[in-house]
């Protein structure tokens, strides 16, 4: 049987014997699994206390962002993930696969002896200016996936749409002689933001946070040529009266910012994306966690006679 669990901030997925647990945001029993995964570099995915696991997994550029962006020591207990090329166990298989969510994010499809889990992290299934978008997996028998935006009132504009958007409000910006600084995520925005602007020649500067990662991710810095500013959310810039500050986010605007411009772009799944992924998956059971759990589960049960649940503390399947 397979057993999901949400435990310690993250998700433990068990099975035949063995134990896994994926994104981990509190100290656990290193001990006690077999391996610990770790989708994607946000900080609200892992804690520094991977660093005594027995085996951890996470992409590439993950690992670089962990260890040269948030100082997590990482040393000879960690393998490198590539997308579709499966880690083999002596009882099960670890699968990493396109999570479109930020660079170096990773979903991970567990595969044992009784049955396959997938567990997407933070996704999103719309291609961007640099990434593909995440793709379901067919037949899993249980798919834990987030639910961010599970609620039917976040449906997002198409993405080239909103590229338009930022780069026609790059050009008013910059004729009447102001500074824009699109302000996101330094994780995820500051890497997008700044591809957007460079393919359209647009000269860009940024802010600590984003030049930090961006020389680690995208081989780059350059953080005062442009009149263009790629920035972290809150921005890690002086901001003066010449200055006009555009959100760049898929959720509302926080208190700071609600007189600045919002431009609605997200790196995760809207509604629509999200309910799209879960019939396409064809799972046999549907978890849903982080955001509108409780919603979404509703919705894909009700809807479209879904199993589907928010996860459990503890279940057997």
């Amino acid at each position: 049987m397979i057993s999901v669990v949400k435990r310690f901030g993250g998700i433990e997925v068990s099975c035949c014997g063995r134990h896994i647990l994926v994104d981990p945001t509190r100290r656990f029993p290193s001990g006690n699994y077999d391996a610990v995964l770790i989708t994607h570099g946000h900080s609200d995915h892992y804690t520094s206390h991977i660093s005594k696991a027995r085996r951890v997994i996470m992409s590439g550029e993950t690992l670089r962002i962990l260890r040269e962006f948030r100082g997590v020591r990482l040393g000879a207990n960690v393998t490198v993930a590539h997308p579709n090329r499966p880690i083999i166990f002596d009882h099960f298989s670890v699968v990493p696969l396109n999570a479109g969510h930020v660079m170096g994010s990773l979903m991970y499809l567990l595969e044992f002896r009784d049955g396959s889990v997938l567990v997407t992290g933070d996704m999103n299934v719309e291609d961007s200016v640099l990434l593909k978008g995440a793709e379901p997996y067919p037949d899993a028998d249980v798919l834990v996936m987030e639910s961010t935006y599970g609620d039917p009132s976040f449906q997002f504009e198409p993405r080239g749409e909103v590229y338009n958007e930022i780069l026609d409000l790059v050009d008013r910006v910059r004729g009447k002689g102001l500074r824009l600084v699109l302000s996101g995520f330094a994780l995820g925005k500051g890497q997008e933001l700044y591809a957007l602007l460079r393919n359209s020649g647009i000269d860009v500067s940024m802010d600590t946070n984003v030049d930090s990662l961006n020389r680690i991710l995208l081989g780059v810095g350059n953080r005062n040529d442009g009149d263009v500013m790629v920035a972290d959310l809150p921005p890690r810039v002086k901001l003066n009266g010449d200055s006009v500050v555009a959100m760049v986010t898929g959720g509302a605007p926080g208190g700071w910012l609600r007189s600045k411009v919002h431009i609605r772009l997200s790196n995760h799944s809207d509604f629509n994306g999200l309910v799209e992924f879960a019939i396409n998956s064809r799972a046999r059971r549907i978890y849903t966690v982080y955001g509108y759990s409780e919603r979404l589960a509703r919705h894909l049960r009700l809807e479209y006679g879904l199993s589907s649940y928010p996860i459990p503390d503890n279940t057997l399947i």
